[in-house]
């Protein structure tokens, strides 16, 4: 969303910006090792796997307070336990959002069988052509599942209220670049303005650009900073050492660069 805002307020004019939709995790990671992508915009928790193949990255911003997630299936599912043996669709098993799942699960109890499909939207056609019973789905396609008839099990954000929103990760040879810093710059204008804007205009703006019925969900977890949420890190690390999945010698706290950031806040604002 902060991207959305710069766009449309024009903060990103005189920055060469091409945005690209991935159809994965997997994805992105081939994008940005290969060089095709310089930065993507992810789940934090990827960046485990992602360093463990051998990619030299770094997250340099939290581009939502949150990601709102459902966990949603068709059927008549009331609860957890009735998910039991479905087909839980996943962006990838070891990663990503594929873990908050996986938490919860545990917790409850129940043991599902993951079937990888990719991208959100990607989940969502699954669940709606009955290829498998139950995703982790957000805006704009949580509502879109809920129109279609399917059933929000799970609001997880209620059970993980310090679950961080997805984070803007860059290959770390472009730290230092002048690129990087505008394009940071532009986005910390882009929530400046958010935070001055009137909640009926950003949700306007969100219907305009695809959000549709999540357009005011959405904006409640707009990103009021860019600034990673340090205890939002540390739950994704305790997820991950409470399902034994931690590497030993990787955390999210050394893979978090915030000077970049820093830089692009110091050196334009919208009072300059």
């Amino acid at each position: 969303m902060s991207y959305l805002l710069a766009d449309e307020l024009g903060f990103l004019r005189g920055s060469e910006v091409l945005p690209t939709r991935t159809t994965s995790s997997a994805e992105q990671l081939r994008a940005l090792l290969a060089g095709e992508q310089d930065m993507v915009v992810t789940a934090i928790d990827n960046l485990f796997e992602w360093t463990r193949a051998g990619a030299d990255l770094r997250l340099v911003a939290q581009i939502e307070a949150t990601t709102p997630l459902g966990l949603h299936a068709r059927g008549d599912a009331d609860s957890l336990a009735d998910l039991a043996g479905c087909r839980f669709a996943v962006d990838a098993p070891d990663n990503g959002f594929a873990l908050i799942a996986k938490r919860l699960l545990l917790d409850a109890g129940v043991e599902v069988n993951y079937v990888v499909v990719g991208g959100v939207r990607e989940r969502l056609d699954a669940l709606l052509g009955g290829q498998v019973d139950a995703a982790l789905l957000g805006p704009p396609f949580d509502k879109l599942a809920e129109q279609a008839g399917m059933r929000r099990v799970v609001d997880v954000n209620a059970l993980l209220p310090e679950l961080p929103g997805q984070g803007l990760v860059v290959r770390a040879e472009l730290l230092e670049s002048e690129e990087l810093e505008g394009y940071l710059r532009a986005l910390v204008c882009g929530v400046e303005a958010g935070q001055s804007m009137a909640e009926a205009q950003g949700i306007e703006l969100l219907e305009r650009r695809g959000y549709q019925a999540a357009a005011a969900a959405a904006w409640g977890t707009r990103a009021l900073t860019l600034t990673v949420d340090r205890c939002g890190l540390e739950l994704l690390t305790e997820i991950r050492r409470s399902l034994g999945m931690l590497p030993p010698d990787i955390g999210l706290e050394e893979l978090c660069d915030g000077e970049p950031l820093l830089r692009a806040t110091l050196s334009g604002t919208i009072g300059n």
